[in-house]
């Protein structure tokens, strides 16, 4: 089902990607999300991303699909339509005072379509997009068109779950509070 036939955005956004740094050593990194969703497709938030602490000069550290500390998103739609998912994310989180000095960020997305919120099913999404079904079908892709909601049809919404995680590489950077903005678009396609 095309875009054009479906003419539904819907958008997530998740904003004030927050990375803060103490003095001394550099306290565990936590990244807030902020979700905002029109119309039929629905979101929450369910875990904030939240990296360990670390100090400067640490190196990469990672937080993977499964850890404690990955982002975690409920998705709520009609079971008879897709969607497409995007993360849009900075390549660094940049010191809010000192904006030559940034830390790397790399995000990447996984989703579980089965209807409960289960890592062991998720499907990790090459590159920064994901298309699937909002229930995964047995049957594949849904016909065309899907049958308009009615007095006598009320499509089933089912809930599919995101898993947001990754890496900072911490270098020899300043201690001090660090910022970016990462955007989730969701839409029906």
């Amino acid at each position: 089902m095309s875009r054009s036939k479906i003419n539904i955005q819907h958008f997530i956004l998740i904003s004030t990607l927050f990375v803060t740094l103490s003095v001394q050593s550099l306290s565990g990194q936590t990244i807030n999300f902020s979700v905002h969703v029109a119309s039929s497709l629905d979101a929450t938030k369910d875990a904030d991303m939240a990296f360990p602490q670390v100090m400067a000069g640490d190196g990469i550290t990672s937080i993977g699909l499964g850890d404690g500390g990955m982002g975690i998103f409920a998705i709520s739609g009609n079971e008879e339509l897709d969607v497409e998912v995007t993360l849009v994310a900075p390549t660094d989180l940049v010191h809010l005072i000192y904006p030559a000095q940034k830390m790397p960020l790399n995000l990447q997305l996984a989703y579980a379509n089965y209807g409960v919120n289960d890592i062991n099913q998720a499907k990790t999404a090459i590159g920064n997009t994901a298309r699937f079904q909002m229930r995964e079908r047995e049957s594949g892709p849904a016909g065309a068109p899907p049958t308009p909601p009615s007095s006598t049809h009320t499509p089933q919404i089912v809930t599919a779950y995101l898993y947001v995680f990754g890496t900072i590489d911490v270098g020899m950077i300043s201690s001090g509070a660090y910022s970016g903005t990462v955007d989730l678009y969701v839409q029906y396609y």
